[in-house]
Formats: C-alpha cells, structure tokens, sequence
C-alpha cells in the first residue's frame, strides 16, 4: 500500500483504513510453518510505511529496523532474502549494517528523493530518500533496477533486484511494490512487464524471487501475470506464491481436496495484497507464514516463506554426490549427475561447524565432535537432510585422530567399518558390531602421516573389496588395495600431481556408470572429476564446477 492515500481495487473495499493513523485488524492467525519445521529456503517481504508511518503516529522506529534484522537470526527464521517497501534510505542502511555481519548484501533503489516540507510537496523520510530494497545472504553478481512505470502513476514504480547465491545458488531476487490505484490498469500493466523480464531470467535456467506489496488480491488481473497455470485459478504466469497451500485460508474459494488456491492469509487489513513468488520450475513444496501485525512497526504484516529447490531430496540408494560444509557450518549435498557433473546445492544440514572429521558412509555420514565423539547422521526419508535430532552416537575416543575414513565392509563380514589415522601417523580399524556401533579400534598400520589427504573410495579396483588411497606431500598418488579381511597390500603409485588439489574427496560412484570416482578442489575453487576405470586407474580430469572456497570440508 502507498501513504494510505486510496484502496488498492473495488475488492478491497473491506480493508479498514484511518487516514493519518493506525490500522486496528485482528491478529493474523498463526500457520504451523516455523523456524523450526520449514523448507531450508526462507524469505521475507515487508512494507515497512517507513514514511508515512512515523514517530509521531506510535510507530517506533528502532524497533522496525530489529524487527527486520531479527528475521535473518537462526533461531527466528534464518532468511535467506529479504524484500522491503516504502522504505527510508536512513532505515535501509541501519538495517544492512545489521545484516552485513551475517554475509547480507543489498541493493536499495530511490522511488521519491529527499525532501522537506519547505517545499510546498510534503515532507519525505525527513527529508532522506524513499524507496525500497532486497538484501541477499550470499555473494551479489549481478544488480539491477528495474522500471516498471507504465506512465501515469505519481511516483516511479521500480523494482530493485539482485543476481546472488542463495545457499550456494545463484538466483534472480527482486523487491516489488505495484502501483497502488483503484484502477488496476496500470497496475496490471506494470505487472505484466515484470512477469515478462523475470520470465527471461527463468528462460536461461536462473531461479527468481519475487517479494513485495502487490496491491491487488490473488484472484485480480495483475497477480495471475505471476500464478502458474498449473494452479487451476487462470493463472498465465510461472510462479508459485509461498502461501498458496495454506488450506485455513481457501475460505469458499477452493474446496479443501485442492493442494493449491489462489488465495492467503492477509498482510494489510483483512487481505492479502503481501506476496512472496518462486519460479515454479525451481522450487516446490513451499510455505508461508504471516505474522501478527505490529502496530509499532508497520500497517502491514510480515510475509515469510520457505521453499525447497525443486532437485532437491533425498538420493537414491548408492548414488554419488560431494557433500560441502560452508564457513557458516552449513551442510549442502551436490548429486551426480550421468555425465559426471553435479546438480546445485541442496541445504543437507546446518550447525556442522562443531565437527572436527567428517566422512560419507553410503547415504549416511559419520561425524567427529571436538570432544572425540563419532555420531552416525542417517539422511531423513523425504528430504534427505541430515539432523541432530535424528543423530546416533557410535563410538568415544576420536580426539585424538586427524583423519575419519568410511571404506565400507572393509573386513569382509557384511558390516560397515571406519578408520582413523592418529597424529603419529598409525591407521587404526574400528570393525562394525550388529548393533550398529563399532569394536574398539585395532592397528593395522602405521607411516600414514606422510599423507597430505586420504580418501576411501570404496572398491576402486573391481574386485568386490573396498581399497583405501593417500597423497602424499610430493603430490604422489596412491592406492591400498583392500584384502577384504582388514588388510590390504603394499601401496601402488597411481598418480602424480595430485598437489594441486587443496581437497581430495571420494564422491562414490558419482557418474552413475558402477565405478568408484575421485574429485578435487583446487586452488581456484574448482572442482575437477576423475572417472574411476574400475581397475584402478582413472580418466584425464574434467572440470565439473567452481565457486568452492578454501578451507571448506568436502566429503
């Protein structure tokens, strides 16, 4: 809504308004969607009535500016993006220093300039700029602000939007707020323009987000330009909108057995004019909530949603993949792909950066605490994710060892082992018990330290016993060949050069064909792949990726 100033169409009549004050709505109600129980992907979308909304009115100002940063804390909503309306440049930028700490970048775009009263205009943010924002969680690689304005509207109708990472993604994100009128013309007009750009971003396979005041209910002309067909309810566009599968809110619209309805709870008086958008070919599954509306902050109510990417679950039964933990601890999963590529990142997790090793165990992973505890993390059923909740403690004692192997059945007895590597280089086996934890640990060799990296990669060699490998400091690799009854034979060189890699990692058979693969990170960031021959040996490397930074586990 813009300044209170006229009702956004002939449907929302109903909206209580009371020019120059407050707006008294009965509190939304709550959804079950929460911090704790929603998709990995979490958004916001606010109209702040930053200007019009003041001080002097009751509103506090300090107290919209933590409203929005506490939405972006872990144990509020963690958001990933955040969109912002009828904001003033003073509140934007208190809230991006806020945010920037926890990686925020944002992009703000001028809709009124700063001015005073002086003027004979009317006072503007106090005479500081008016406008809105998007701010992003991840590395910003591209900006732009769109122009929306058809012609005829009284200020410029104009979209901030950024091209970043999302949980190491890359993603189109924009801040919308339509024109306000009675008459939708141009609003409907203003939002087939952006359908229409944000349609060439989905064309060249990048996701879009669009959050912000729309000014119309779901069911008017401007918001089926965003709706998908698939929705039932004339949509032409090619989102899904957070909050379209909150049954509570079908109301006489739609009848219950629907999944999907055109329709919300409300974010300004008694209707929804608040929307969060996902390109429906990139996400799924995904949610909103509405918070109670804050009187002290703004006229509208804060929009959050959640979604996953639409790739993203639970893999398949032997399926290779690299597991990347990020400097934030966050845990995301890359699936193989036919050609031995990797599908984008899946959030697997969150709250990894207590874990010292960590190691792929088939679709499990088996996980280290700094205090020596290994705790075995099973993959959730439907979506694959990897949670303390759900977490098996194993084995004690894993303080004093620097490396953390899962070779698989490596005694021969049908049972998963591990193995560890102390500081003085001694590789010890720990024999997995039918009861899912494992015996105390025997040594089986010692030398080990002169290995810069060591991988299992389960049976590399193709005869049905899983086989061990290390690099060493010269960049040298080698091969162990399993016994298949906890041995395995004098080492074998089956490489050189390896040094250039600051991560060796043993994603299984990544590229579907039967064999075990290797992969590396190098110095760059890039993640280069090996296609195992099954006999033990490899392909020349192929560049399957980039953007993995240093320092970062990869499993």
């Amino acid at each position: 809504m813009r300044r209170l100033t006229s009702l956004v169409a002939t449907a929302l009549t109903s909206l209580a308004l009371c020019a120059g004050g407050l707006v008294t709505a009965t509190a939304a109600q709550a959804d079950t969607v929460s911090a704790g129980n929603a998709p990995p992907l979490r958004f916001v979308s606010y109209n702040l009535c930053g200007n019009m909304c003041g001080d002097a009115k009751g509103y506090d100002n300090q107290r919209r500016i933590d409203t929005v940063a506490d939405q972006a804390a872990t144990g509020t909503w963690a958001a990933d993006q955040i969109f912002l309306q009828e904001v003033c440049r003073p509140q934007y930028d208190a809230i991006e220093k806020r945010l920037a700490p926890l990686g925020f970048h944002g992009l703000y775009a001028t809709t009124l300039p700063g001015r005073s009263a002086s003027d004979g205009k009317g006072a503007v943010c106090g005479g500081a700029d008016y406008g809105m924002a998007v701010l992003a969680k991840g590395p910003v690689v591209d900006t732009k602000v769109l122009d929306l304005t058809v012609g005829g509207e009284d200020e410029p109708i104009k979209s901030p939007c950024v091209k970043s990472y999302v949980q190491n993604r890359v993603n189109w994100a924009c801040s919308v707020h339509l024109y306000w009128a009675a008459d939708s013309t141009l609003r409907t007009a203003e939002a087939h323009r952006l359908a229409d750009r944000a349609a060439q971003w989905q064309a060249e396979g990048i996701p879009v987000v669009l959050g912000g005041d729309f000014n119309g209910h779901a069911r008017s002309a401007a918001l089926s330009a965003f709706y998908d067909k698939g929705i039932e309810d004339g949509g032409e566009g090619s989102f899904l909108e957070a909050d379209e599968t909150d049954k509570d809110h079908f109301g006489d619209v739609c009848p219950p057995s629907r999944s999907r309805c055109r329709s919300g709870d409300a974010t300004f008086g008694r209707e929804k004019i608040d929307y969060l958008f996902l390109s429906a070919g990139h996400f799924k599954d995904v949610k909103a909530d509405v918070l109670p509306l804050d009187t002290r902050v703004s006229d509208h109510r804060l929009l959050r949603g959640a979604a996953y990417w639409s790739d993203c679950g639970p893999a398949g039964p032997g399926a290779g993949g690299i597991l990347r933990r990020d400097a934030a601890g966050g845990l995301f999963r890359y699936t193989g792909r036919p050609d031995g590529t990797v599908a984008g990142a899946c959030k697997a997790g969150t709250g990894w950066s207590m874990m010292r090793l960590a190691a792929r165990d088939g679709n499990a992973v088996l996980a280290a605490d700094k205090a020596g505890t290994l705790w075995r993390y099973p993959a959730a059923p439907r979506t694959g994710a990897y949670s303390g909740d759900t977490r098996v403690r194993v084995s004690t004692g894993w303080q004093a060892m620097d490396a953390l192997l899962a070779p698989g059945d490596f005694t021969g007895d049908g049972r998963p082992d591990v193995i560890g590597r102390d500081a003085a280089g001694d590789l010890w086996l720990s024999k997995g018990s039918a009861g899912g934890g494992y015996a105390a640990p025997v040594k089986i060799g010692n030398g080990w330290q002169v290995y810069t990296a060591l991988v299992a990669p389960g049976d590399f060699t193709g005869d049905g016993r899983p086989d061990l490998i290390g690099r060493d400091t010269a960049g040298d690799l080698w091969l162990y060949r399993g016994d298949g009854h906890g041995g395995y034979a004098p080492r074998e060189r089956v490489g050189t050069g390896w040094q250039i890699y600051t991560a060796l990692v043993s994603p299984g058979d990544l590229d579907g064909d039967g064999r075990p693969d290797l992969a590396g990170r190098d110095a760059a960031g890039d993640l280069w792949f090996y296609e195992g021959d099954g006999k033990g040996g490899y392909s020349p490397r192929e560049r399957i990726g980039n953007g993995y930074p240093q320092g970062e586990l990869l499993l």
